[in-house]
């Protein structure tokens, strides 16, 4: 999972959907580590959304444009041999540190 997020940070861009940065995590998670479950419903929120409490699923899908000036903020871990991992992390999308 820590792979995966390293992975999902060097991708990010302005101009993604936070939908993609998920399907980057679980895509990596799946083909490099072998695991085929998340540990829980994945969080990616960019922007105004980490302040929607579990902010990802069916009633707030993460489906917002990544912008120029947005943190985001990841909330998702896989599951490997019924070990369930957990990764929270927070970036600026463009990358630039401050």
């Amino acid at each position: 999972s820590s792979m995966a997020h390293t992975e999902v940070m060097r991708s990010c861009k302005v101009g993604m959907m936070e939908y993609q940065l998920e399907s980057l995590f679980q895509h990596h998670t799946y083909t490099h580590g072998g695991c085929r479950h998340m540990s829980y419903t994945c969080i990616c929120a960019c922007g105004p959304n980490p302040a929607v409490l579990h902010y990802g699923h069916a009633g707030a899908p993460n489906n917002r444009l990544l912008e120029e000036g947005d943190m985001a903020l990841l909330d998702m871990g896989a599951e490997y041999h019924c070990y369930a991992s957990d990764i929270t992390c927070s970036f600026p999308v463009n990358g630039e540190f401050s």
